[in-house]
């Protein structure tokens, strides 16, 4: 049925393209007084270059025009999300987890500290992990029940790209102002022989963190707020306004309708 519904909606959208140009149908509709209305980008040298919201039945304009506003929000972040999130979700817990296990079996009150930072750094990994792969699962849910897009996508996915950004900017935040912390640790795991236990992924991955001092901290200056639910509160407000202006602007260059 989909590939059906598929064909139809991009034998449509080809009326509209132009020389060179690839037509791309989104896969998740958003219904309308009963009719599924899909976004389509028209793709040039691999970059998008204007869409289009088409039905596999007969448009109305204005329902077609009011399901871009929520069709285009929900891919862009849907975009930014799977682009952006896709290789921090991935970080091994193991990069926190092997030598938060190492001090424990070999206390020494010079690296508390650093002991309780990348605890906290693997508390960031956790909710990263956790808010990304929560948003793919509830959206193969919907996929899985053949369920169009509503509302709750939209906000949905402007929650989740504001959370991850926040994550991100907290630990650059934190690290801008501990990297001394970590300098000192891997000082003394060298002393003390343990820096030679941690894998080489493990020594690569603390080393760079500890780079790039000047950027870390120029970078921290995007934080909104030292609280976290402050700065995501922020975050989310910012996200969901720039959002709402980006599908305005597109919607003024629709090729359709």
């Amino acid at each position: 049925m989909f590939n059906r519904t598929s064909f139809i909606v991009k034998r449509k959208a080809k009326r509209y393209k132009q020389w060179l140009e690839k037509v791309l149908v989104y896969p998740y509709p958003f219904e309308i007084s009963g009719r599924s209305y899909f976004l389509v980008d028209y793709i040039k040298l691999k970059q998008a270059t204007a869409s289009g919201v088409f039905s596999d039945s007969e448009e109305v304009v204005q329902d077609a025009k009011k399901a871009h506003k929520y069709l285009y929000q929900f891919y862009r972040l849907y975009e930014k999300i799977r682009d952006e999130g896709q290789a921090r979700a991935q970080v091994n817990f193991d990069f926190f987890r092997v030598p938060l296990a190492k001090m424990d079996e070999n206390p020494n009150p010079k690296w508390d500290g650093a002991y309780t930072f990348i605890k906290n750094l693997l508390s960031y990994q956790l909710t990263f992990r956790k808010t990304y792969d929560d948003f793919w699962k509830h959206i193969r849910e919907r996929k899985d029940e053949n369920l169009p897009l509503t509302e709750e996508q939209l906000e949905l996915a402007i929650y989740t790209a504001a959370k991850l950004d926040t994550i991100q900017l907290h630990v650059v935040y934190e690290l801008s102002k501990r990297t001394h912390v970590l300098k000192e640790w891997k000082k003394e795991m060298e002393q003390t022989g343990l820096w030679k236990d941690l894998k080489r992924e493990q020594q690569v991955f603390y080393t760079q963190l500890m780079e790039n001092e000047e950027f870390l901290k120029e970078e921290a200056k995007k934080v909104k707020s030292d609280n976290f639910d402050q700065a995501l509160k922020i975050n989310h407000k910012t996200m969901a306004n720039y959002m709402l202006k980006e599908q305005k602007s597109d919607q003024e260059i629709l090729r359709y309708p």
